[in-house]
């Protein structure tokens, strides 16, 4: 709950900041029903929020997420700063560089990252083609961790009225750390609806693979975990 405070916080000293100048401030708040990032289970259900504002073709951002099921006081509780600089290398091609810190509070203290679970540097590129279904393809590197990943997507929006968009997404990708290594997927279908021209709602679901047995964070805790698994979520989204 903090942490949502915190964003709401932010987001309105942005809001503020965009009305003086040239900055486009957007905002977000989701549920989900398992946290699922980059193959792998990090929690049960969360609620997850992040504030970004963009001036020119710099972004910064801040992303939250807490967990609110069973194991909510022992994992789920992350937050997540980046930063980066987009730019087209052709009429095609967009790309992006950046850093991210992702910190996780139950590991320790905010920037501490010896090794103790607190915290993780990570930089990153990403490519995104103006073709049809909007390939993208990014490659990550965690400077603590020292894990590689690479990871390529499509994507679709199918209008169905003037509000509302059935919106599909699948994604590959690989991992390659220190002593581990898996592959991991993802399809993903959704119904958006425009409340306004600012703000929007949607609900969706998620289907993801791993090849590692790393899915169902409630049952990774159990020592049974799964290799595959189909979760939900729902948000609302603001743009100004």
């Amino acid at each position: 709950m903090k942490k949502i405070l915190l964003s709401t916080t932010m987001f309105l000293a942005l809001t503020a900041t965009a009305n003086a100048q040239d900055v486009s401030v957007s905002t977000s708040i989701d549920y989900v029903s398992d946290y699922v990032f980059r193959g792998a289970s990090l929690a049960d259900s969360a609620i997850q929020s992040g504030v970004e504002a963009s001036l020119g073709a710099f972004t910064a951002g801040a992303w939250f997420s807490t967990g609110v099921g069973d194991t909510s006081e022992t994992a789920g509780d992350e937050i997540d700063l980046y930063a980066s600089y987009s730019f087209s290398l052709s009429d095609l091609v967009s790309t992006d560089i950046g850093i991210t810190y992702y910190h996780y509070p139950q590991g320790g203290s905010l920037f501490e990252t010896d090794g103790g679970g607190a915290g993780t540097y990570e930089i990153f590129t990403s490519f995104g083609f103006d073709l049809p279904l909007s390939p993208s393809a990014s490659a990550y590197y965690d400077l603590t961790l020292k894990a590689f990943t690479l990871e390529g997507g499509v994507s679709h929006s199918i209008p169905t009225s003037d509000k509302t968009s059935f919106d599909l997404g699948a994604s590959l990708g690989l991992v390659d750390g220190d002593g581990f290594s898996y592959e991991y997927g993802s399809a993903s279908a959704s119904l958006g609806y425009s409340l306004t021209d600012d703000v929007s709602v949607y609900l969706g679901a998620t289907y993801a693979l791993n090849s590692d047995d790393m899915l169902n964070f409630e049952k990774t805790l159990a020592g049974n975990p799964k290799d595959n698994l189909l979760f939900f979520g729902a948000g609302i989204s603001a743009g100004f």
